[in-house]
């Protein structure tokens, strides 16, 4: 299957048009608030050029890892954002996103290192034809794909790097409807690649509605998700290649006096290399905020994920959540994603004041099926369950403390820390050490 938009066709458009375009970083100010950067750049601008960016420092030390006393690492991640634009008309629009993405300290060798660093590269470069209020608008080129509440698909902003797709998406909008239909393919962050690209035939195409006030409060968002891969080894070690759909459907609701909730149901089948795909999750959160000081918020959350029951049987049963954001959802640490686990959650917020917030989160861990393993975020195999199943499902609990500050429009700070008290699963079959990570961060955007 053809790549769904070659990136070197659109280099080409900004080579030929001499210039890039507007491209709304996530977060951003409101223009009325801009800083003095900011306000000095568009003085300097034609109207239809823009110009904005972000720079962002985060440490990270993480102790225990592999549940290992000793295995420690401590390192810094600068990432910077340039956003470049042009729109000469109101339903013209062109928009690149340069990222630069280091991690000065962290230790080399690891497995996923494309998630830390990745030099100056594209993030962004696309044509957008209809503008922001039209009912009909096109998007072609590298873009951002979020969609709800990105546990299946996301722009994983936390991480250093992020996910972004070479992709078509159509938006048909109307007052209380909406519909994204789009063709995908994931960018491969590669350090050591001059531009990344994405790989042919690793495709993701989808349909992604939200529907308003079919339940007063509420918003419905039904979804159909088709995943492919040129090659997958299935668990009898046959190759092929792999069609996972996704089907499901999100519920959620803000506008319920002091409550608020969120819901799934997800299902999911298809064909790994000729082994039949049958898998399914679903997680519900209630909130509640009180009428006093500090704001205080108190929630609850459940998570399901399938596991895969028998890994001799030809059939896949274990769940996999596509392209997520996942760090808000499963722990701090990073330890646990949304396959073959049940999942509690409490939390509570606290607003001591309107440029300060606290977040304490409780988080416990189950395996959903014993014959199945302990997963980490994007569906890695943290730790395997030995021959005849877990004696235990027990994996562990985590406490995370979390605070937030804006000081200004263009200025934040954050940090937290974590820790996964190990249970009996993970005690048996690792060092069965704790685990816990720390972060400070620093966000200027202009």
């Amino acid at each position: 299957m053809p790549r769904v938009f070659p990136s070197f066709l659109l280099g080409a458009v900004f080579l030929v048009l001499g210039a890039t375009p507007p491209v709304r970083a996530q977060g951003a100010a409101d223009p009325a608030e801009q800083n003095k950067i900011s306000r000095a750049i568009d003085d300097a601008s034609p109207d239809f050029l823009s110009v904005s960016g972000e720079f962002r420092y985060r440490f990270e030390g993480r102790n225990g890892l592999g549940y290992r006393a000793g295995s420690d690492d401590a390192y810094h991640l600068v990432r910077t954002r340039v956003n470049i634009g042009i729109e000469p008309a109101s339903w013209l629009r062109f928009g690149f996103q340069g990222q630069d993405s280091r991690a000065p300290g962290i230790r080399g060798g690891l497995p996923n290192i494309g998630a830390f660093r990745d030099g100056f590269d594209v993030r962004q470069a696309y044509v957008q034809f209809g503008g922001d209020q039209a009912p009909v608008r096109l998007t072609a080129g590298r873009q951002l794909l979020p969609m709800g509440d990105e546990r299946l698909l996301g722009a994983a902003n936390w991480s250093n790097t992020s996910l972004t797709f070479d992709a078509i998406k159509l938006e048909i909008e109307s007052d209380r409807a909406k519909v994204d239909v789009f063709s995908a393919s994931l960018v491969q962050n590669n350090p050591d690649r001059r531009i990344n690209q994405s790989q042919e035939g690793n495709n993701l195409h989808g349909i992604y509605g939200s529907v308003t006030d079919l339940i007063p409060g509420s918003t419905l968002e039904p979804y159909v998700l088709w995943r492919t891969t040129p090659l997958v080894v299935n668990e009898l070690g046959m190759r092929g290649d792999m069609d996972r759909f996704t089907g499901g459907a999100r519920l959620w609701g803000e506008d319920l006096g002091r409550w608020d909730y969120n819901a799934a149901l997800v299902t999911q089948w298809g064909d790994s290399a000729g082994a039949t795909i049958g898998a399914w999750g679903y997680y519900a959160i209630l909130g509640y905020t009180f009428d006093a000081r500090l704001e205080p918020r108190l929630y609850t959350e459940y998570t399901f994920g399938s596991g895969d029951t028998d890994p001799n049987d030809g059939k896949v049963g274990g769940f996999v959540d596509l392209y997520p954001s996942v760090h808000r959802w499963y722990g701090y640490n990073d330890l646990v994603g949304w396959r073959n686990i049940k999942n509690l959650r409490l939390g509570l917020q606290l607003t001591p004041h309107d440029k300060f917030a606290l977040r304490l989160d409780y988080q416990a861990y189950w395996l959903a099926d014993r014959n199945d393993g302990l997963y980490g975020i994007r569906g890695r195999l943290m730790v395997a369950a030995p021959a005849g199943g877990a004696a235990d499902l027990k994996v562990g609990d985590e406490l995370n403390l979390a605070f937030s500050s804006p000081l200004s429009s263009s200025l934040d700070l954050s940090g937290g820390v974590g820790y996964m008290f190990p249970g009996p699963f993970v005690q048996a079959h690792t060092p069965g050490d704790g685990n816990t990570f720390s972060y400070f961060a620093l966000l200027y955007s202009f």
